[in-house]
Order: structure tokens, then C-alpha cells, then sequence
């Protein structure tokens, strides 16, 4: 049974060419049971997963936040569209990371 939990974060998003803009949004996270995070983070043959990769598994949706203003903002942007961002996508996995209830 896979659980969700959500976090509060601001993400970049490239609003031009070399400029990004820090949204404030709310994350919502898949969660990984904590006994299984090793796994999680390589690859079967024992290289590690990009963190594009792993944001990609446990983000599922990018909300506003309670009373903000970026709701045309986030209407432009996918999960796949922000993860397209190096930084992004690291923030998103040291975030869940951060965040993940250990259970």
C-alpha cells in the first residue's frame, strides 16, 4: 500500500534563459519505507541513481500553497517540466529525504 505525505518547498523554475524564479510550493511525496532506502537509491548493479531519477519515483504532484499567488505559475508547470532542472530535481530528493517519516 503506498502512502503520500506532502512538505512545503521552493522550487526553481527557468523563467528565461540562465534565469530561474523560486516558487514556493507544496510537495506531494510517494512514500518508501525507510527499511528499503538503500535499494532505492542504486541501481541493481550498483551505480547510484540520478536524482532525477529518484525525484521522479516519489514526486507526484507540485501544489500552491495555502494562500499563495503562483497558481498561473504552477498551471505551466508538469512535475516532469520541473524535474527537467538539475537542481530541482536535488532539491526534491534532499527534501523527501529530509522529510520521510520513519515509521
Amino acid at each position: 500500500m503506498s502512502t503520500t505525505f506532502f512538505c512545503n518547498l521552493s522550487l526553481p523554475v527557468l523563467v528565461g534563459e540562465d534565469r530561474y524564479r523560486y516558487l514556493p510550493v507544496v510537495a506531494v511525496f510517494r512514500s518508501i519505507p525507510f527499511d528499503q532506502l538503500d535499494e532505492w537509491v542504486m541501481h541493481p548493479d550498483g551505480q547510484p541513481r540520478s536524482d532525477r531519477e529518484l525525484a521522479a519515483e516519489v514526486l507526484v504532484e507540485i501544489r500552491e500553497p495555502a494562500g499563495g499567488s503562483v497558481r498561473s505559475a504552477l498551471h505551466s508547470f508538469e512535475v516532469a517540466d520541473v524535474l527537467q532542472l538539475d537542481r530541482a530535481a536535488a532539491i526534491v530528493v534532499s527534501t523527501f529525504l529530509a522529510a520521510l517519516p520513519r515509521a
